[in-house]
């Protein structure tokens, strides 16, 4: 059973929402925080722990979530989340400006100077939605394990100075309210377009699979659509790439 948190610096007071944030329960650990969305649900209900022992990412990848470094939440929301995908990841961006400058990395990877901060994965279960959002925020260089030291930063790192972990999740959950009204007033072509200029791919050399060819454009569903000798390819949203030297 997850366990109630006492941690203080976990809780975003004065949220000034519509929809993210309408429940927020802190935790001190539990085995997934998109687990428990998907179970508990409520329209923006927000689960946050400060440790998972069952975390992941995209392709059932572990993620690491120790106690007392990051930040591990997830956001539930009723129905299928259409644009959603679009949304976070521009959300976080922007959330995340006042400490330093983040790029996406096609689909919803956050990096700092090509290092990976943070990661988005949405999962839907009947007509649930959860997004889970991890964000590495007070990580020294030793906290990341084997090979997370050299792929890995954490906004302490990017920003040179502590960063306190209430503050980062109310900028992040307030930035993700606004772009939910946009994705909700039917804007999501205004929200692809951004994310598409965002992930900054189109014109790059990239493979997957037996697919490889230069990226010409993102489809409506965030897939690539690759120019290839055998013709145009459509490479999935989410599925894994290797960018190429041209």
């Amino acid at each position: 059973m997850p366990q109630t948190s006492p941690h203080a610096d976990l809780v975003a007071s004065s949220l000034d929402t519509h929809i993210v944030g309408s429940r927020v329960l802190v935790l001190e650990q539990t085995e997934s925080t998109n687990d428990l969305a998907l179970r508990l649900g409520g329209d923006g209900t927000v689960i946050v722990a400060d440790t998972q022992t069952a975390g992941r990412g995209r392709h059932g990848r572990a993620w690491h979530s120790p106690p007392g470094l990051g930040l591990w939440f997830s956001v539930a929301f009723e129905g299928a989340g259409e644009g959603l995908q679009f949304a976070a990841p521009l959300a976080v961006r922007d959330a995340l400006r006042p400490w330093c400058r983040i790029d996406i990395k096609w689909p919803n990877d956050l990096l700092v100077d090509g290092k990976k901060l943070g990661g988005i994965l949405i999962e839907q279960r009947g007509n649930r939605t959860a997004l889970g959002i991890g964000i590495n925020v007070r990580h020294r260089i030793e906290d990341f394990p084997g090979d997370l030291c050299v792929t890995a930063t954490s906004l302490r790192l990017a920003a040179a100075k502590p960063c306190a972990r209430d503050e980062v999740l109310r900028a992040v959950l307030t930035a993700l309210d606004e772009k939910i009204m946009v994705m909700r007033s039917g804007k999501n072509e205004a929200l692809h377009r951004d994310w598409a200029a965002a992930c900054n791919i189109q014109g790059q050399r990239v493979r997957a699979g037996t697919v490889d060819g230069i990226v010409e454009s993102i489809d409506e569903t965030g897939a690539l659509i690759v120019r290839t000798d055998d013709g145009p390819q459509r490479i999935l949203f989410g599925q894994g790439i290797e960018i190429r030297e041209a």
